[in-house]
């Protein structure tokens, strides 16, 4: 497997462009690299991101792996058409006043909070899994990640609905996706119902180097740790390759909307 066959794109910002048009061409541009895993959520772009991705990927979907999430309270569906959602949007950047400049800073970031005591119910869960196949156009979710919670926020019956739709198909893989440092705290025996761990990796969560070691029998997936996609003047290419070789049995995601600093980074790793 090429180093290209283990990245994945992710889909946060792209409801965030000015038009469903730079959004597919974004897109297109990230297929054309190799690239075939993509994620998403149902509060990424307040639920436009998974329309915007199923609407590219329709005559497609066998040619990649879907990645969602649920578990965080996504609001009301969305109600405008995306394409009028997204000029609405770019059009309230244009007019909103530029943002007060902040210092640099070689801090670390702090950790999240810790998750909200929160019961997710298996009603919540069906209908959040429902919806989000529908605005994806597919039958199946090949990954479907916990969002910023960890397995004990599930009611039991909600796992066991989780379980059903494994073994029925209709989910490839199950995995959490909250902030690295909480998984410290877990036991193997906590995640022994989930196959994917996905959380931050790189010099700003140095704990987090531990956990593909702590959980050897996971599928491991790396983001936030792509410094080197945006303009920092370092090779293109050097931050996601560290990272590949970090992970040689998961996966690296990536977020960006710049295509031509996307080509620059991936063309980097080489075959």
């Amino acid at each position: 497997m090429s180093a290209v066959d283990r990245l994945g794109f992710g889909c946060v910002a792209l409801a965030g462009l000015a038009s469903p048009r730079r959004a597919r061409d974004l897109l297109e541009g990230v297929l054309e690299l190799g690239i075939r895993h993509f994620d998403t959520a149902p509060v990424y772009g307040r639920g436009y991101s998974e329309r915007l991705l199923g609407d590219f990927l329709r005559g497609r979907r066998h040619q990649v792996s879907i990645a969602t999430k649920f578990g965080l309270p996504s609001g009301r569906a969305p109600r405008l058409p995306v394409g009028l959602a997204m000029r609405l949007n770019a059009l309230r950047r244009r007019l909103q006043p530029p943002p007060a400049p902040t210092k640099p800073t070689d801090d670390p970031p702090a950790a999240d909070a810790e998750p909200l005591p929160r019961r997710i119910e298996r009603a919540e869960v069906e209908s959040s899994f429902d919806a989000s196949r529908r605005a994806l156009d597919t039958d199946t979710i090949d990954l479907y990640l916990l969002h910023e919670a960890l397995p004990a926020s599930l009611a039991p019956a909600a796992l066991d609905f989780l379980l059903q739709l494994r073994a029925a198909g209709k989910i490839g893989q199950l995995g959490v996706a909250a902030h690295g440092s909480r998984y410290l705290a877990l036991t193997p025996a906590e995640l022994a119902d989930w196959d994917v761990l996905q959380y931050e990796y790189g010099p700003a969560w140095p704990q987090h180097a531990e956990l593909p070691n702590r959980f050897p029998s996971k599928i491991h997936i790396f983001h936030s740790c792509l410094r080197g996609v945006a303009r920092d003047g370092r090779a293109p290419g050097r931050a996601l390759a560290g990272c590949v070789s970090a992970n040689p049995g998961g996966r690296v995601l990536f977020s960006s909307t710049n295509l031509a600093h996307i080509r620059d980074n991936v063309g980097a790793l080489g075959p």
